[in-house]
C-alpha cells in the first residue's frame, strides 16, 4: 500500500506540474493573441487616417486640375488681347509704349510739382524747364499717336481685370498643390507606419504558432499523465474493492463460527451473555433479509 501510494502521488505531482506548464503556456499564447489583435486594430486605424489623407490629395488635385484649367483660359485669352491691343498700338507711328508713357507721365508730374512747390536757382529752373519740355513733348508724341480710343481703353480694362482672374486661379492651385503634397506625404507616412506593425503583427504570429505547437505538445503529454492516473487509480480501486470483499467473506465465516458455537451453547441448556444473544438476533434479521432479495443482487454482491 505505501508503494501505491507513493505512485499516485508521483503522478498526481506530474500531471499538476503538466497542467500549470500548458497554462502557463496558454497564457502566453493569449497574451500573443492579444499583441497580434492591438497591431490590427493599429494598421485599421492608421488605413482609415490614410483613407482621409488620399480623399483630401485627391480633392486637392482635382481643383488643381481645374485651376490649371481655369489659368490657362484666362492666359489664353490675356495672349488674345495683348495681340489685339498691339495691332491697335502698331497703328500710331510712335515708338513709346502704354507702360513708358505712364512713367513719362508720372515724371513730369513730379517735376512739375517740385518746380511749384521747391525755391530753385535760375540755372536749376532752366534745366528743370527743359526736362518738362522734353517730357510734354514725348507725352503730345504718344497722346496723338497711340490708339486711344474707347476700344483700347476697354480692352485695357478687361486685360487687366482677366490677369487679376489668372493670377488668382494660379495663387489657389500653387496652394491646392501645396496641401495635396502635403497629404500625399502623410499619406506615405502613414504608409510606413502601416508597414512595420504589419512586420511586428507577422513576427507575433509567428511567435504564437510556435506557442501554439507548444501548447499542443504540452497538452498531449498532460492528458498521457492523466488517463495514467485515472488507469492506476481505477487498478487500485478495484483491489481495494477486492480486498474489500475478502475482509467480508472472512468475518462471515467468523460470525458463522460464533453462531454455531452459541447455538450449541443454547442445546446443551446453557446461558449466553445479553451481547451474544443480541448477536445472534442481528444474524438472524440480516439472514432474513438476505433471502428476500432476488438471488441475482445475491450473487453479485
Amino acid at each position: 500500500m505505501p508503494e501505491e501510494n507513493q505512485k499516485l502521488g508521483e503522478l498526481r505531482s506530474k500531471v499538476n506540474a503538466l497542467k500549470k506548464e500548458r497554462d502557463d503556456l496558454n497564457a502566453k499564447l493569449r497574451s500573443r493573441r492579444d499583441s497580434i489583435m492591438g497591431f490590427y486594430g493599429e494598421i485599421d486605424k492608421l488605413l482609415k487616417e490614410a483613407k482621409k489623407l488620399k480623399d483630401s490629395r485627391d480633392e486637392a488635385n482635382k481643383k488643381v486640375s481645374e485651376y490649371k484649367k481655369k489659368r490657362d483660359e484666362a492666359n489664353k485669352k490675356i495672349a488674345e488681347l495683348n495681340k489685339k491691343i498691339a495691332e491697335l498700338r502698331g497703328q500710331g507711328s510712335t515708338s513709346i509704349s502704354r507702360r513708358d508713357y505712364e512713367k513719362i507721365k508720372e515724371e513730369h508730374d513730379k517735376l512739375n510739382w517740385k518746380m511749384q512747390t521747391s525755391p530753385l536757382s535760375k540755372e536749376k529752373e532752366e534745366q528743370v524747364v527743359r526736362e518738362l519740355e522734353e517730357l510734354e513733348a514725348s507725352i503730345r508724341e504718344y497722346e496723338t499717336s497711340a490708339p486711344a480710343t474707347k476700344e483700347a481703353v476697354e480692352l485695357q480694362k478687361e486685360l487687366k481685370k482677366i490677369r487679376t482672374s489668372a493670377d488668382g486661379y494660379h495663387a489657389k492651385l500653387l496652394k491646392d498643390s501645396d496641401n495635396g503634397e502635403k497629404a500625399h506625404g502623410g499619406m506615405h507616412d502613414i504608409y510606413k507606419k502601416v508597414d512595420e506593425r504589419r512586420e511586428k503583427a507577422k513576427k507575433a504570429e509567428e511567435d504564437f504558432l510556435a506557442i501554439k505547437k507548444s501548447v499542443d505538445e504540452a497538452h498531449n503529454k498532460f492528458v498521457e499523465a492523466l488517463n495514467e492516473l485515472r488507469a492506476e487509480e481505477e487498478k487500485l480501486g478495484i483491489r481495494r474493492a477486492r480486498e474489500r470483499k475478502d475482509e467480508v467473506e472472512k468475518l462471515k465465516k467468523k460470525q458463522e463460527a460464533k453462531e454455531i458455537d452459541l447455538l450449541s451453547e443454547l442445546r446443551k441448556g446453557g446461558v449466553i451473555k445479553t451481547e451474544d444473544l443480541l448477536f445472534l438476533q442481528q444474524n438472524f434479521d440480516e439472514k432474513a433479509e438476505e433471502r428476500k432479495r432476488p438471488a441475482k443482487n445475491r450473487k453479485s454482491e
